[in-house]
Order: C-alpha cells, then structure tokens, then sequence
C-alpha cells in the first residue's frame, strides 16, 4: 500500500504540474505559420552536475520539435560559489536552493527541475519559499528524489526475484547520506520499518585546501526486513572531495585515487566479495566519474557486470517529457517543419550554463571532455547569493 500511494501522490503531483503549464495556453490544432509554443526549462545544482540532467533533457526535446509547433529553451543554474552543498547544514542547504531556484523562476523558467540531490532534501522548504514568492500561482517545481526511489525498488525487485537479498549502495553528499532519506523512502515503499545503524566517519585531507584542511567520509548501513525471509541491505557512501575535485579541475589521477580510496573504504564494509546489485548515483556530480567508480566498485567481485546503476539525468528527463506533452497537446504540426527551420529551433534548444562562481573555464572543460560532439555552451557568471545575503534579506 505505501509503494501505491507514494506512486499515486507522485502522478498526481505531475499532472498538477503540468495542468498549472497547460492553462495559460489555449489549445488548437497546430497549422502552417502558428507561433511556436515557447516552454522554458530550467535544472539546479549546486554545480556542474545537473548540466548532465540538462542535456538529458535536451535529447528529448530534440524529437518535440518536430511533432509539436514548440519552442524550447533549456538553461542549467550551478551555485559553484556555494558548493558544496552536502557539508552544510539543513537550514543553509534550503537557504541557498530557495536562492537558485527562485533566480531560475525570475528569470522566465516555466519549470524547474532540481537535480541536485543535496537540495531536494529540503524540497518541502524550497517549495514553501517559492510560493511565497508567487502566491496563488503554480510555479512547477520538481525534486528528483521521489521518482529515484520508485526506479530503485523496480531494479531491487528485479535481483529479489531470483534470491532472498539484495544490496544496494547509494553514493551520496554527506548531507544527503545524514538526511537518510533514501533509505527510509525506500521503506516506505516497502511498507516496512528500516533498521538504520550510525554512520562511520573517516577524517581525510581536504584536496580543495581553500575549504579547510579535513574533509569526513561517511559509510552508512541500514537494513529493509520484507516477509518470507527477504532483506535488503543498503550501504550508503558519502565520498570525501569528489565534488571539489570535479568542479575545481583536480587532475585525473588524483580523482582516481580518491575514488579509489573512498571505494575500498566502502567494498571493506560490504560482505566479502559482494557485488552491489544496484549502485544509485544520488549526486549528480558523480556519473562524471563513472569509469571510475565502476572499475572500482567491482575490483575483488566475480561478475562485476551484475551491478545495475541509476544515473537520474534520465529520469528527469522522462518526467520533462511528460509535462512537455501535457502542454504542447492540441499544438501537434499539420505541416513538417523545414530542415532549417528545425535546425534553428534545435539550435535554441541547446543547453546553456548560468554560474555564480568563478570556474567558467573547469565548466566549459567538463562540457568539452563529456560531450565533445558538441559546441562548446553558452556560460554566463551571475550572483546567486550567498549565506550572509540570503540571511541578512531575512532578517530585512
């Protein structure tokens, strides 16, 4: 019954969304020199990283356009300046995604997708804060952890269905990891109680000395009891430095090295020799270290290509792709577009980069190294506000 509810409360939640984008439009069968149907599409993060989310989006958009008379702009948010979100505290991690979403809202997004997993846990307070800000409106704004969750369970299934266990490693910011909102979400689903056991912390140096000259690594263990003897044993992982490393350009081998490190710490605490059935990458800076990571997670099992990973770009881009459809409904093309005229509107659809930091080149270098078939994004540097800012207009 929780699995069904928290579904059903999910949809609902899409098709509330997609009515509030649907009913400032009037329908009508799309003709020859209509005005496309502009819809502007935002991610946030606290860094590069929803840009993968963006650019998932983008390839989606790409087949829209040639069915719907539609215009798509798609534009990514990174708060470079504050990151990284997971070592702050609940209450500046709300602070500071209120600041960007709302930045991405001013600025003409008609929805907002928050990729950033860090910031989706005070998805309720965002929400209440957006509100705030546009009382009596529906600003579409969406959290990926919910739909995270139901693609969890759905490939947890899949190894139940052949065994009495499962294991299922999360990767996550310290923030995220301490929230332990996966694991109980994941419970909920179940129906069940979660048995969660205290975190071990491990102190190490901080790469990013600018930050500080420690940084913790955490392992979290936790454990979902189903009926007939079944389990499913969760290890989360909060990595010490991956985020800094990407988003300030540590060299490669460094990086390696440091997945290395924070993988062996974890595969200790795993049983001896287990390959995880699942791996959930809930940042969305870690898929930029995906060779890496799966060289490692698997490095002492026998049949590493067992292990199923969730990347979330995907699947808030499916969730888009409904909303989208939702809205463009009754602007369907009667006449096919021109190849330039497609090419135009492909063009517009590109992804773009704002930053409130300082590191336009490193952005513009993971864009390069993760899509190098394409032009180089437009990065513009924009103040997002900061904690004493954002604080300081509260108290004003």
């Amino acid at each position: 019954m929780a699995s069904a509810r928290s579904i059903k409360q999910f949809s609902q939640t899409i098709l509330v969304f997609a009515a509030a984008l649907s009913c400032s439009w009037h329908g009508g069968l799309a003709s020859a020199g209509e005005a496309p149907v502009p819809l502007h599409v935002a991610t946030f993060d606290s860094g590069f990283g929803g840009y993968l989310t963006a650019k998932s989006i983008e390839r989606e958009a790409s087949p829209l356009l040639r069915e719907y008379a539609a215009d798509i702009t798609v534009h990514h948010y990174g708060d470079t300046r504050n990151l990284p979100y997971g070592e702050k505290s609940p209450e500046q991690i709300a602070a500071l995604g209120s600041a960007g979403v709302l930045t991405a809202l001013r600025e003409g997004a008609d929805i907002v997708f928050i990729a950033c997993n860090t910031a989706s846990t005070q998805y309720e307070r965002i929400r209440q804060a957006v509100d705030a800000a546009y009382p009596g409106e529906m600003k579409p704004v969406v959290s990926i952890i919910d739909v995270s969750t139901q693609e969890a369970r759905q490939r947890i299934d899949s190894a139940l269905a052949t065994r009495k266990s499962a294991l299922f490693v999360i990767l996550a910011t310290p923030a995220t990891v301490r929230s332990m909102v996966y694991p109980r979400k994941l419970a909920a689903l179940y129906g069940t109680a979660l048995v969660e056991k205290p975190p071990q912390t491990y102190t190490q140096p901080r790469w990013y000395s600018t930050s500080g000259a420690t940084v913790q690594s955490l392992i979290q263990k936790s454990v979902i009891t189903l009926p007939e003897g079944r389990r499913i044993d969760i290890y989360q992982l909060a990595p010490a430095n991956w985020v800094e490393m990407i988003e300030h350009g540590a060299d490669i081998k460094v990086k390696h090295d440091a997945v290395r490190r924070d993988l062996a710490l974890l595969r200790a605490a795993l049983p001896p020799g287990a390959a995880p059935d699942v791996v959930g990458y809930f940042c969305t800076h870690y898929p930029i270290l995906d060779g890496m990571i799966r060289a490692e997670m698997t490095a002492d099992t026998a049949s590493p290509n067992a292990t199923s990973y969730i990347a979330q770009g995907q699947l808030m881009a499916t969730i888009f792709k409904r909303m989208a459809v939702e809205r463009l409904r009754g602007h369907e093309r009667t006449i096919p577009s021109s190849d330039d005229e497609f090419a135009r509107l492909q063009e517009h659809a590109r992804a773009t980069i704002t930053i409130s930091g300082s590191n336009g080149e490193t952005t513009r270098e993971l864009a390069r190294m993760l899509f190098p078939a394409d032009p180089p994004p437009r990065i513009t540097e924009e103040d997002m506000g900061d904690l004493s800012a954002i604080t300081s207009g509260a108290r004003h």
